[in-house]
């Protein structure tokens, strides 16, 4: 009895002592609970804790992240993962994270809890592999599965290759995936630079590279603008004949030229992966006519090529693995010689996936030819004259005459353009309806051409989107002005390039990384920054009509597919895709 009552005694003492009584400052608290997501930019983490409630922090410069008792940075933590943040007076002063499996978490679980983090490897409309470290993995994609970029639901077809990835299941002990979630896009590809390593500081982990020459297509190699720079290191992208190495092994080779392929987040430059050169140099430009991964060799240009696991691979402005090089590819390669052989340093796949079939089964297409008939929701497509059919462009880039006669679904989400007026045309006008009142059509021109059923037999550009569900009419350009009188001359021309600027008075893009295709040796050929006129164009993102005063949703850096029709020295284009 007399145990009990001390006893109780000392729980009592204890319940009246504070935080600090212990030497832990008042306002100290702790937040336990799953990151929901991750802002780079704004140095901040959104924790959903285990009582639903959303919290925003702040991590500063002196704040300290830990995982597995090791410190690192906020580039290691990543959605999903279980952290607990120590907060002084609203302050983060500590986070810690835990791995996916931590024994010390009690074993509690929550719903959509299990997730993995890696790298796109390939991707199905049934499967996704994704590299984790150097491991591959595959899970199940269901028509379930949600997929988010950019915050939004989106769909598989936005996903790419090279895409950092979080992967959430409902069901613990399931492959099937109930959420995929593309990371943040500043760890995209920004470039490709050479240059020789001046120093390293390992405690900072930085690397200043000398001399540097940035990469651009169709211009080669080109001087930097600063004479030294400096590149962030996060985790252990460095390569020397082809083995990963440290930064303190890097220190030792000052004065060695590399290759690096950059990404840019907190307005500096980070090492994506480094390649320390080894040889003088050769570029190879051509396609791919074999590869063997077991072996590590491939063929371009009648070349035999070597390439090993520091070789730098980039497509679609990411970082993908050397597997995702396919044979019939076309790629810039920059080599060095060693021991006499080829050694690939850096691979850079071109070309476009644009028009190729897609992971959920569709396809866009872009048709040429005269409107035949106008139906109830419905298009059909003529022979362009008397000697020339209609034309589709194949996935080759080469445009193709069919005999047989086209139908294309039309909605009342098809943006249907006059590229001579310059004017958007409801679909409720364009169809033959004898419900459309003439007298709502402010346009007098387009008033009298809507009553004289003047689209029929005129030429357009017609965009399609192909599935089993049949052929949607995504957007028709109506190009009355243009006619197409000879058959063997082709006046429309394919270009591919990436956003520079856009001149919103004007209304014209400026592309970089320009390659227009060659018809006559069937290859993509570099060229430099062209401006192209919108002002008689339809512009497609991520196959969603944008009328020319949304153009504010066009990203610099976005890929585009144009088709230019060539009417005078001026480049206009009248088909403008855009993938972002």
């Amino acid at each position: 009895m007399k145990k009990t009552l001390i006893s109780i005694i000392i729980l009592t003492f204890l319940l009246t002592l504070t935080p600090a009584s212990f030497g832990a400052p008042a306002s100290q608290r702790t937040l336990q609970g799953n990151i929901e997501g991750l802002n780079y930019k704004e140095n901040t983490i959104t924790l959903l804790d285990y009582n639903g409630k959303r919290h925003n922090v702040k991590i500063l410069p002196s704040t300290t992240i830990e995982i597995e008792g090791t410190k690192k940075d906020i580039y290691h933590l990543y959605f999903g993962q279980e952290v607990d943040i120590i907060l002084e007076k609203n302050t983060a002063k500590k986070v810690i994270g835990y791995p996916e499996e931590d024994p010390e978490r009690d074993g509690y679980i929550m719903a959509g809890s299990r997730f993995r983090m890696g790298d796109v490897l390939f991707l199905s409309q049934n499967s996704i592999e994704i590299k984790v470290k150097d491991t591959r993995e595959k899970y199940r994609i269901t028509p379930y599965t949600t997929v988010i970029r950019n915050g939004e639901i989106t769909s598989l077809n936005q996903v790419k290759p090279g895409d950092k990835v979080e992967l959430t299941f409902d069901d613990i002990y399931s492959t099937e995936v109930s959420t995929l979630r593309v990371q943040d896009e500043e760890k995209h590809i920004k470039g490709i630079i050479k240059g020789k390593i001046h120093s390293v500081d390992e405690r900072k982990k930085e690397v200043y590279i000398k001399t540097p020459y940035i990469y651009k297509e169709g211009i080669g190699w080109t001087p930097y603008e600063k004479h030294i720079i400096t590149l962030k290191v996060q985790g252990n992208p460095l390569y020397y004949e082809g083995q990963k190495i440290n930064l303190k092994e890097l220190n030792k080779l000052k004065n060695k030229e590399t290759y690096i392929a950059y990404d840019t987040a907190f307005g500096n430059l980070n090492i994506a992966k480094l390649q320390v050169k080894e040889g003088p140099s050769r570029i190879y430009e051509a396609t791919v006519e074999d590869i063997e991964y077991g072996t590590k060799k491939m063929v371009v240009d009648r070349t035999l090529i070597n390439f090993n696991p520091g070789t730098i691979v980039v497509k679609n402005n990411r970082l993908v693995d050397i597997l995702n090089i396919d044979r019939k590819q076309d790629v810039f390669i920059n080599t060095d010689m060693v021991k006499g052989t080829p050694m690939a340093n850096f691979v850079s796949i071109g070309g476009t996936s644009i028009l190729d079939d897609r992971i959920d089964g569709s396809k866009i297409a872009i048709y040429r030819g005269k409107i035949e008939d106008i139906y109830q929701y419905k298009v059909k497509i003529g022979k362009i004259n008397y000697r020339l059919d209609r034309l589709k462009l194949t996935e080759n880039n080469k445009w193709k005459e069919l005999k047989t006669s086209e139908t294309f679904d039309l909605t009342e989400d098809t943006l249907i353009y006059d590229s001579q007026l310059k004017e958007y045309i409801p679909a409720s006008y364009f169809i033959s309806s004898r419900y459309i009142n003439l007298k709502d059509i402010k346009d007098s021109t387009l008033r009298k051409r809507v009553e004289d059923n003047f689209y029929k037999n005129r030429t357009a550009y017609f965009i399609v989107k192909e599935s089993t569900f049949g052929k949607e009419l995504l957007a028709l350009n109506l190009t009355p002005h243009i006619s197409i009188y000879r058959q063997n001359v082709n006046m429309d021309y394919s270009t591919l390039g990436e956003i520079k600027e856009i001149d919103y008075d004007n209304n014209t893009i400026t592309f970089t990384k320009v390659k227009n295709f060659n018809t006559l040796n069937n290859r993509w050929e570099n060229t430099s920054d062209e401006t192209v006129d919108i002002k008689e164009g339809v512009i497609l993102l991520n196959d969603l009509p944008i009328p020319k005063d949304k153009l504010y949703v066009l990203r610099k850096g976005t890929k585009a597919y144009i088709i230019k029709n060539k009417q005078s020295s001026k480049d206009k284009g009248y088909v403008i895709l855009i993938e972002d």
